[in-house]
């Protein structure tokens, strides 16, 4: 239970900070250094999980974890688009659109835990 609510509060943490990071102009290199760090736990606490998951959805765990990869290139895209000054709004809402796509695929792969209680 431990390591779903560490993956979950790393999650949300993340997500605000990848907002902070986009779009406010001060303290961005502080916001994508939390965001990094966040990658860590979030990947060492999905390894624990994934573990678990395989045995019930093995190809919806394969398929979120490509989608998970492919959001983290795109918030690091992002982030460098940001400092080159040229982030365009469709990368901006790409970004949001991955995160609530991994974010949905996690919550269904928990069987919806902690919304639904089994």
């Amino acid at each position: 239970m431990i390591w779903l609510w560490t993956h979950l509060l790393t999650w949300i943490v993340m997500a605000i900070m990848i907002l902070l990071a986009i779009f406010t102009n001060t303290h961005t290199k502080i916001y994508e250094m939390i965001t990094r760090l966040a990658y860590v736990v979030i990947i060492a606490t999905g390894i624990k999980l994934g573990i678990r998951a395989w045995s019930v959805e093995p190809t919806l765990l394969i398929i979120k974890i490509l989608v998970a990869l492919a959001f983290i290139a795109l918030v690091e895209i992002t982030f460098a688009k940001k400092d080159q000054k040229k982030l365009p709004n469709s990368l901006i809402a790409t970004v949001i659109v991955l995160c609530l796509v991994v974010a949905v695929l996690g919550f269904f792969l928990a069987g919806w835990y902690p919304f639904v209680q089994h």
